[in-house]
């Protein structure tokens, strides 16, 4: 009888406590998010090194033809050397 009492006073202390600190949990955190909607956020986004360098080179598929383009009158310059050779 005496370890039913106990374990029960033990439950209930434990569940007062841990009701409390749900509820103040509950309260912080809708006090926070009330905050958190009540301001405009504005985020300012700064240019850095990177994205800098990387303006020059935006349109990849622009370098990519004119690569191959000069890859193509290369090989057509090497052939044209070759026949006149033969």
């Amino acid at each position: 009888m005496r370890i039913f009492l106990l374990l029960s006073l033990i439950i209930l202390t434990i569940f007062f406590i841990c009701k409390r600190v749900f509820y103040s949990a509950k309260r912080n955190l809708f006090k926070d998010q009330a905050e958190w909607f009540s301001k405009d956020i504005k985020i300012k986004y700064s240019k850095s090194k990177e994205i800098s360098k990387s303006d020059k080179h935006d349109n990849y598929l622009k370098i990519i033809a004119e690569e191959s383009k000069f890859y193509l009158e290369e090989q057509s310059n090497q052939d044209k050397e070759s026949n006149q050779l033969n």
